[in-house]
């Protein structure tokens, strides 16, 4: 083999492993996702489906879901079979996006919440015993347990 061609095939091989390198939700992240969703905490930032349409073009649905390098290495493996996997790829790519979204808005909220207990218990508004109760129900609601 020629230089050019080693070239060639390191650049399609490196490409092939950037862009289908969109981590995808574990078993466990998924059941998480699954609870806030069900208490109603989800937060979509990104469109799962519009995610997988824009997939089927080159960049477009990496671009969307906030990935420029496998959107960059896109065009160079978008000939070889990318119509057919980067639609999939790009819908999880979406799909994790919006779990560390609500993840993260879960996690501020309940900030907000326990330190509005605290308040009251500084201010005794609150007796022990309630904050207490009041923490447990907050870490309740927005556990993703």
């Amino acid at each position: 083999m020629t230089l050019k061609k080693i070239s060639l095939a390191a650049i399609i091989s490196a490409s092939l492993l950037a862009t289908g390198c969109v981590s995808h939700l574990s078993p466990g992240q998924q059941a998480e996702y699954a609870t806030y969703k069900a208490k109603g905490l989800e937060q979509k930032q990104k469109s799962v489906a519009l995610a997988a349409v824009l997939g089927i073009f080159p960049v477009a649905g990496y671009a969307y879901t906030g990935h420029p390098v496998a959107a960059t290495f896109s065009v160079l493996t978008w000939p070889f079979l990318g119509p057919l996997w980067m639609p999939a790829d790009a819908a999880y790519a979406a799909q994790d996006r919006n779990y560390w979204s609500t993840k993260e808005y879960a996690e501020r909220e309940k900030r907000k919440a326990l330190d509005v207990i605290d308040h009251q218990l500084q201010d005794k508004q609150l007796s022990y015993e309630q904050h207490i109760r009041e923490q447990r129900a907050i870490e309740s609601k927005y556990s993703p347990y």
